[in-house]
């Protein structure tokens, strides 16, 4: 059996340039091994200008190690407020929707929300990207030691091993199964998700009336919504923050598809929030309120996951040559803020192992990678669709992952250790 090292010479192929994508990047650049990322948009610039926060605190020291001490020392820089300080411990307020009373604060270690945008360009600061390069099939050597990933604009690479970081629309998910069996499993909940800025002093009301960074609002009549700042980089020019707000309500498959169907876009998609918006306490009521009926910036969300557990949902690894990381081996609803921290394990652990194989085959170090990843993972995109669909049960609110565990990590909320990390 050959040795992983034997087939060094040839490149890591990474699929997709998103967080988990360049976390991996950066890990196998600080080891010296040979990497290529690549990516089907034209740039790193947000895909139709859509930016959006996310939640990184028991994966933060996961990302340090992989970003390296001189990245990270300017992490800060990534948040969607650099002028607020990171804290040991944070609290996430979770309020009735309806009345505005806090119902718990649920504690956050090492919160650090971050911007898309910012984070990615942070991390490809130095990486060898090549944007514009949609993939379109695999090719594998009869010999077992090398895979070709082929691209639409009729170019190819050639490397020992794809990793496939392309999202939860991940192609390289569906070449590995088909698309019927990589298909996202469709969830009964739909949302729509609001990016808005307002005039100062309205910005700075809204600001104040919650919570600096992010707020959840269950209502008693199946609802969830969030309010949250998205960029507050300018503390002295208010009417510059943005603001993201949505509001989730059960929705079925079939009435989604219909909607769908009839060609519901941005305006009917914003007048249906607002609709909504009017059953809920402040900030949410005013946000909607507030927001101009020509704005742009609303995007609908049909929710949905994928199970990489299931037996059929299983996938041949051609010897280790291909695997799939983050939301393109297990996209989960974000209820309960689990994604980025799990996919930031998975490239942890996958450079882990890629840069100590010892001795161990390529074939052998990604088997271990799947068999740890897979239960791993699936756990967590059933804990978190079942945490969806409670909050959105008003008579099961309390029994929800969210209210229950919080954020903290695995079934029995063991985090990772951080005391190293906070003390750096």
């Amino acid at each position: 059996m050959a040795n992983a090292g034997e087939s060094a010479e040839l490149p890591i192929l990474i699929i997709g340039a998103g967080i988990t994508g360049l976390a991996i990047a950066n890990g196998l650049h600080q080891k010296g091994i040979p990497y290529i990322v690549f990516d089907k948009d034209p740039s790193l610039s947000p895909r139709n200008g859509r930016d959006w926060g996310i939640a990184c605190h028991w994966g933060a020291p996961l990302l340090a190690s992989l970003l390296g001490a001189a990245k990270w020392s300017r992490v800060s820089s990534t948040f969607v407020d650099p002028n607020l300080p990171v804290r040991q411990s944070e609290h996430f307020p979770l309020y009735n929707g309806a009345t505005g009373e806090l119902i718990l604060e649920s504690p956050i270690p090492n919160l650090h929300r971050v911007l898309r945008s910012r984070m990615r360009a942070l991390q490809a600061e130095g990486l060898d990207i090549r944007f514009a390069k949609k993939l379109s099939d695999l090719e594998y050597s009869d010999d077992g030691t090398r895979v070709t990933a082929r691209f639409e604009d009729g170019t190819a690479e050639t490397g020992r091993l794809v990793i496939g970081a392309d999202g939860s629309q991940s192609k390289v998910r569906s070449l590995l199964l088909g698309q019927e069996k990589a298909a996202l499993k469709r969830l009964p909940i739909a949302a729509t998700f609001v990016t808005a800025s307002f005039p100062a002093a309205e910005a700075k009301r809204l600001r104040a009336s919650a919570h600096p960074i992010i707020n959840a609002f269950v209502h008693p009549r199946g609802m969830m919504g969030m309010f949250a700042i998205l960029d507050g980089s300018d503390a002295s020019r208010p009417e510059t923050w943005q603001f993201a707000f949505y509001i989730s309500w059960p929705c079925s498959v079939e009435e989604q598809a219909a909607e769908a169907a009839a060609g519901m876009g941005v305006r009917e998609r914003l007048r249906q929030g607002k609709e909504k918006s009017r059953g809920f306490a402040e900030p949410l009521r005013s946000c909607y309120e507030l927001v101009s009926d020509d704005n742009d910036k609303v995007y609908y969300v049909a929710n949905g996951n994928w199970d990489p557990s299931l037996p059929e949902h299983g996938w041949d690894n051609q010897g280790g040559r291909v695997t799939l990381v983050g939301d393109a081996a297990h996209p989960m609803t974000y209820h309960r803020g689990q994604g980025l921290n799990q996919s930031l394990d998975d490239a942890y652990k996958l450079v882990e192992l890629l840069t100590k194989p010892e001795n161990r085959s390529q074939a052998e170090l990604i088997d271990a990678f799947e068999s740890e990843m897979r239960p791993r993972a699936g756990e967590e995109v059933r804990q978190s669709e079942k945490n969806t669909l409670m909050l959105h049960d008003w008579e099961k609110v309390k029994q929800s992952p969210l209210l229950q565990r919080g954020v903290a990590y695995g079934s029995e909320g063991k985090g990772h250790n951080i005391a190293n990390y906070l003390a750096k």
